[in-house]
């Protein structure tokens, strides 16, 4: 009966490790309050956004295993509709999930902004109770993009240099 009862735990602990479990927590604003509002950015809208985004990456990665990982997802939303993301974790997600990863954020309704474009990361952690202490998301091919801006601190500029066409 012991050997049994073993066993069968022994299962169950094997199968809470088959899935990566992503748990999300604050989110980084890269603009001021009063630049969102110029942006006509909805609060009560981007938080169901927020919350898609994060229930469809969930999902998704559920069925995967993965390295523990931690950082942030990093989100661009142009006035044109238009979105991309970057990772930032570490350690590095395979490409293949990151990809992934993409094509969610690609799919999902974006909120609407009014001017310019809307840039936040949200941490993320895989697999990990842990978030990154990291203060500011800073996807690793920012750091060349920003070395050949006049203004590295200009977080539009930046992120429409590294806009994927």
């Amino acid at each position: 009966m012991m050997k049994l009862l073993l066993a069968t735990l022994l299962l169950c602990f094997s199968s809470l490790t088959q899935a990566a479990e992503t748990r999300f927590d604050s989110i980084y604003f890269f603009q001021s309050q009063a630049e969102l509002e110029k942006k006509g950015i909805n609060i009560d809208t981007f938080g169901r956004y927020t919350r898609t985004l994060q229930t469809q990456i969930y999902r998704a990665l559920k069925k995967v295993k993965m390295p523990e990982s931690a950082g942030y997802l990093v989100v661009a939303i142009r006035s044109d509709g238009e979105v991309t993301c970057w990772l930032d974790m570490a350690p590095a997600v395979h490409e293949y999930y990151d990809n992934q990863i993409y094509e969610i954020v690609k799919k999902i309704q974006p909120v609407n902004v009014e001017s310019g474009i809307l840039v936040f990361g949200m941490k993320m952690a895989i697999d990990t109770a842990v978030h990154t202490k990291k203060p500011v998301p800073s996807p690793a091919d920012w750091a060349e993009a920003k070395k050949k801006m006049n203004d590295p601190n200009n977080i539009e500029e930046l992120v429409l240099s590294r806009w994927p066409e």
